[in-house]
């Protein structure tokens, strides 16, 4: 086969589902997460002031964010991994040729326990860019999440599981190093005021 029909093929699969996420989905899940950011903090900020409390704090927000990203996360990986472990409370374990040296379903809890770091971490730095408006951590997070997903293709060589999912917690490693970063500085900037 050649690249001018592996790239046909490829197109002819996944052309339709491109160009609908491209024309349609893309454009819209940061705007949804900002517009229900700002709505549910503006929710919270009005229950507050009924109460005679005070408004949201920045801890709390970042709280709220990091709650979210924890949801995602654990619905990645309830989709991605539990629903793959029911074979595996039976008698034996079940390897794939191109990763002999480690269990499937090793492989699948271990990557979907990065995932979930990622999306954790990454919700609180999209949050947190989109209330600053700060272009590198809106950039940030799919980048991030593009790149993680593309490492996990390394798994389809042989023997890739082994180099594959050290790439993809070094993402996660630099995910949530940048997070705490971003949460330092906030948290430093917030209380010099």
């Amino acid at each position: 086969m050649t690249v001018a029909a592996g790239i046909g093929y490829a197109l002819l699969t996944l052309g339709p589902s491109l160009s609908l996420f491209v024309g349609v989905i893309s454009r819209k899940p940061f705007l949804i997460l900002t517009v229900l950011s700002r709505r549910l903090e503006d929710i919270l900020d009005a229950f507050a002031d009924r109460l005679s409390k005070p408004r949201l704090f920045l801890t709390d927000k970042m709280q709220i964010a990091l709650a979210g990203g924890m949801g995602h996360g654990v619905a990645h990986a309830v989709f991605f991994c539990l629903s793959l472990l029911t074979p595996a409370f039976g008698p034996a374990t079940f390897y794939v040729d191109k990763c002999s040296q480690i269990p499937f379903f090793l492989v699948s809890a271990i990557i979907a326990l990065a995932f979930v770091t990622i999306h954790t971490f990454s919700m609180v730095i999209a949050f947190n860019g989109y209330a600053e408006k700060n272009i590198v951590d809106q950039l940030f997070v799919p980048i991030v999440h593009l790149i993680s997903g593309m490492l996990t293709l390394i798994n389809l060589a042989s023997g890739g599981c082994v180099v594959g999912i050290p790439l993809l917690y070094c993402m996660a490693l630099l995910t949530l190093m940048h997070c705490g970063k971003m949460v330092w500085r906030r948290l430093t900037e917030n209380q010099n005021r």
